[in-house]
Formats: C-alpha cells, structure tokens, sequence
C-alpha cells in the first residue's frame, strides 16, 4: 500500500513539474502562400510542371500550450484559400477554392528570453465553402456541380522564430509548408491534391 501510495506521489511531482512553469495562451495568425496542385493523369504520369501556382492567403485564431521543457500543443480554426492556373490548348484554366479549415498540431520551442525558435507538425482538415473554375473567360460554380470533392486533409509543416515582446504578448514568423493528402477528383482514376508553401505572422497572447 505505502509502495503504491510512494508511486502515486511521483507521478504526481512530474505532473506538477512539467506543468507549474508551463504557458498556454491564443494566438492570431495570417499567411500569405503560394498554392497550386499536385496532378497524377490517369497513365499514372505527374504532370504537375503544367500547373502554375498562384498567390493566396490564410488566417487561423489558435490556443497553444507550452510546457516548461519546450513541448508544444496547438489546435485551431480559420479559413484557407487554395487553386491554380493553366494553359492547356491555347486555353487559359484557372481554379479558385476557399476552405474553412481545422488544424492540431504538436511541436517544440527552444525557450530564450528573447529569440525562441520552434518547429510544428500538424494535420488539417478543410472544407470547400466556394469552389470555381475558369476556363478562358466563363466561370464554373465546381462546388455546387459536386465536380470537386468537398474535403480536404494532409499536414502542414511550420519552422518559425517567436521573439518576446513582454509576458503577455509575443509576435512569430513562421515558414509554412502545406501537402494535402485527399484526392480532390471525384474520378479516382486521376489524383489532383493541394500543396501550399508561404510565410506567416502572428501574435501570441498569454492567458
């Protein structure tokens, strides 16, 4: 009984230990990304040199906990834009998709006073809100002719550097690398999947 009692005690010092000097708080981000597709025709051919990426962006709002040896835990929500461009035939295609967009990642900071550099992995999930396809100058509503799937997951990779502003708030940088696993043809005899890179800044706020 004592043993037990001796082992409960233990477990319960590194619980407090891990957690006493532990930091959770929100954070408020915005990115601006490069987007564009991954392709696979149904030859099994990669083709995705024929598609042109375009400039777009993304904002999430997050809780992020902090542990006192630097491990890190984040869950958030925001929305997300994604697509591409083309020219196939003498003809111009370009694809305009907006989801709303969940992440949980885990992660770890080196904890300075000033500069603390971290690296998250995280995977997503997204939802198609609006979905369109221009060919030359007509537009599609893809999203509510179901010629797109609506969902969309993979991860998301994030090096960055926090720097301390005081206690309470802190801004961030961070390199963002985004490689969606979901098929997005509704024909799985051809893969088109979303892949992003860009760059982040956001606050952090201490609760």
């Amino acid at each position: 009984m004592k043993k037990n009692k001796f082992i409960w005690l233990i477990f319960g010092f590194i619980c407090y230990a891990t957690t006493v000097n532990a930091q959770s708080g929100l954070t408020v981000e915005a990115s601006q990304l490069y987007a564009s597709f991954k392709f696979t025709d149904t030859q099994g051919s990669k083709l995705n040199s024929e598609y042109s990426g375009i400039f777009t962006g993304a904002y999430h709002v997050s809780y992020r906990f902090v542990s006192e040896g630097g491990f890190m835990l984040k869950a958030g929500a925001g929305m997300r834009k994604a697509g591409a461009t083309m020219v196939y035939d003498e003809m111009n295609y370009s694809w305009n998709l907006q989801y709303a967009d969940g992440q949980v990642g885990i992660g770890y900071i080196l904890k300075s006073d000033n500069i603390s550099p971290y690296l998250t992995v995280s995977g997503y999930y997204g939802y198609l809100l609006r979905g369109f396809q221009t060919i030359n100058n007509e537009e599609f509503n893809i999203r509510e002719s179901e010629s797109i799937n609506t969902s969309d997951y993979g991860i998301v990779i994030n090096p960055g550097l926090q720097i301390t502003i005081s206690y309470e708030i802190s801004v961030f940088f961070e390199f963002n690398y985004l490689m969606g696993l979901k098929n997005l043809e509704k024909d799985d005899s051809q893969k088109s999947k979303n892949y992003a890179c860009g760059l982040t800044l956001g606050l952090a706020f201490s609760l």
